[in-house]
């Protein structure tokens, strides 16, 4: 497909029943030339069709008219601040994930914006191969975060000091189902291998997931896990 401008608005594609749509990825960087070439590396991904936008405010006029999928974002961006526009996209589009694609290795950095919802986080001198791998895991509902950091980020989390009585009110309001399904994420399990273990179709275990996020007021899998952790 042909690219349109960084920040140009385009119309949504027009498609048929029959056809299956190409997932729609989002680059948000104030870098015009890696905001670009990221889109332009994504693009080429049987699947996948991507846009760039320089500014949030461009971004927003994106999102307001394309479905997007995924939002790959520097969470360093010049003059805002992306982890707090990461929580304001994901909380006005239902279904949209955030991939930050950073240069920073701050670990506060990571542990915001696992709070904040983003599902991974991916170096920008990663691979082009680990990005587009990163993208795919994303949209089957995986976190997908280093493993150096990963570690010391749950730790971290894990360590956090939050109301106990508060916590355990919230885990309690799980069912059985649920604390089943959670319990398989603390031990890393996948939600693909999670739905064949339970038998389960993956729109149901998405829906699970969900309720689980929603009970216990976390936003991301990743924060839930930290949190049983915490109740163990």
């Amino acid at each position: 497909m042909t690219m349109p401008p960084v920040g140009r608005v385009v119309n949504a594609p027009q498609w048929g029943n029959s056809q299956q749509r190409d997932r729609t990825i989002l680059v948000v960087d104030a870098h015009v030339t890696f905001a670009e070439a990221c889109a332009a590396v994504v693009d080429d991904v049987p699947g996948l069709c991507a846009f760039a936008a320089t500014t949030t405010e461009q971004a927003l006029r994106v999102l307001a008219e394309l479905q997007v999928d995924v939002v790959l974002l520097e969470v360093d961006l010049d003059g805002d601040d992306g982890i707090r526009f990461a929580r304001q996209i994901l909380s006005r589009n239902p279904g949209l994930r955030v991939i930050a694609v950073t240069a920073s290795e701050d670990e506060n950095r990571v542990i915001d914006a696992v709070r904040a919802g983003v599902s991974g986080w991916v170096p920008k001198d990663e691979s082009v191969g680990n990005l587009v791998s990163v993208v795919q895991g994303v949209l089957r509902g995986e976190t997908r975060i280093p493993s150096q950091l990963l570690t010391r980020v749950l730790a971290r989390l894990t360590s956090v000091p939050r109301d106990a009585a508060g916590r355990d009110q919230r885990m309690a309001t799980l069912t059985r189902r649920e604390r089943e399904i959670l319990d398989l994420l603390v031990t890393g399990m996948k939600t693909n291998d999670i739905a064949l273990r339970l038998c389960l179709s993956k729109n149901t275990l998405r829906t699970h997931i969900r309720h689980i996020l929603r009970k216990l007021d976390a936003h991301s899998k990743l924060a839930a896990v930290a949190l049983a952790r915490r109740a163990e």
